[in-house]
């Protein structure tokens, strides 16, 4: 079993502490998927607006990912 511990998060201009058992690997993914989400959101936003922007983001990312893999599956599932 894993042990928790406080993690250190910055999304865009704030910082947050969250408590989480998952590795310093995992945590440097998900890192930098938000960097990445935030980087991309115009720097003079409002925190709400930019929490907000990031989570549709990183949500598009998902659904992106997702279709994609259905994609996939549809076309390895019609080879057999």
């Amino acid at each position: 079993m894993r042990t928790s511990r406080d993690v250190f998060l910055t999304i865009g201009k704030g910082s947050y502490t969250i408590h989480t058992p998952l590795e310093n690997d995992e945590i440097d993914r998900i890192k930098a998927l938000i960097d990445e989400a935030c980087g991309e959101i115009v720097k003079g936003a409002k925190q709400e607006d930019m929490l907000m922007l990031t989570c549709l983001k990183l949500a598009y990312s998902l659904d992106a990912v997702n279709e994609k893999l259905r994609k996939i599956l549809e076309r390895i599932d019609g080879e057999n």
